[in-house]
């Protein structure tokens, strides 16, 4: 599961590829209920002049075409949209190879999120769950330098991960290519991590998985997540990448961002995104926001649409 919203879930794909090579028999495929898109519904592309302010929050039970997994929890395809605008799951639905692919809800807090998956869990005997992101909002520990921006959707999918019934793994690539914290933190805050026994180890993105993502991104555009299989391809060095505004944000890419890192939610949760618990006794996304504000000191990034059409 793509734990950020957007096109998280593109990360995904190399995971699911090595699990078919481990002979792994069914594997599903989905994010949550989050995504950036341009007023017109399209993805928010890779391209000079084009941002989007701040992500939509959407109710999963609005969608058109889908098929109720759990409360929500839904299985989308092609077909699937929410008011003529397809997320990036829907786009995808059918293309990578997935048994099932779908989009977890977050309107109903960390609470319901976590509910929904596991019953997902228990009924579907799911025997693995990995959530899987890009950057390094999730590791948060609200004393960086800047104030992070987008880490309220994944300080959710975490705590629901962490109540899971079944083993759960957390992976992170692009290694501090969303911008959002800085890499000399980042290091900080992963080497707490894995002194606390938190690392669980690595993949690499592999030339057949660089395609496979490549075409993903072409379906479903999106700024940041081309980032990983960029520096697979040997594409290194500052890079602007298209966020936070309409000047973008400036982003060392090392040869790191190619290799996916695991760790134990818990451990991470526990060393260093501390937040992650604050949230988790919530039972919608007002409380989510209003928790992530009061007792984080943080601004949800799910509010930002609202702001900026305030002051337009």
């Amino acid at each position: 599961m793509g734990i950020g919203g957007g096109g998280d879930i593109i990360q995904g794909i190399p995971v699911a590829r090595l699990l078919r090579l481990l002979g792994v028999e069914e594997i599903w495929m989905g994010g949550v209920a989050c995504q950036w898109w341009t007023e017109d519904g399209e993805p928010l592309a890779d391209t000079w002049g084009t941002a989007v302010m701040g992500p939509t929050l959407y109710e999963v039970n609005e969608m058109t075409a889908v098929e109720s997994l759990a409360p929500q929890v839904v299985k989308v395809n092609q077909n699937s949209h929410l008011y003529g605008r397809k997320p990036c799951e829907a786009r995808l639905s059918g293309t990578l190879g997935e048994d099932v692919m779908f989009v977890a809800g977050l309107t109903g807090g960390v609470w319901g999120l976590t509910e929904g998956l596991k019953e997902v869990v228990e009924q579907r005997k799911i025997d693995l769950f990995i959530g899987v992101d890009i950057g390094s909002d999730s590791f948060h520990d609200g004393k960086e330098a800047v104030p992070a921006k987008t880490s309220m959707v994944d300080f959710m999918s975490l705590g629901a991960m962490a109540q899971l019934p079944c083993p759960v793994v957390y992976g992170v690539s692009g290694y501090g290519c969303d911008g959002e914290m800085q890499l000399e933190e980042l290091d900080e805050r992963v080497s707490r991590v894995m002194k606390a026994g938190g690392y669980l180890g690595a993949h690499g993105i592999t030339q057949a998985d660089i395609t496979a993502m490549e075409q993903a991104s072409e379906i479903y555009p999106d700024p940041v997540e081309p980032m990983s299989f960029r520096a697979a391809q040997g594409e290194l060095g500052f890079k602007n990448v298209w966020t936070h505004g309409p000047w973008g944000t400036v982003v060392k890419v090392s040869p790191l961002a190619a290799v996916m890192m695991f760790f134990d939610p818990k451990t991470l949760i526990e060393a260093c995104s501390w937040g992650v618990k604050i949230l988790q006794p919530s039972t919608s996304l007002q409380d989510v926001e209003n928790l992530f504000r009061d007792k984080l000191g943080g601004f949800p990034e799910s509010r930002l649409r609202k702001v900026m059409r305030f002051f337009d």
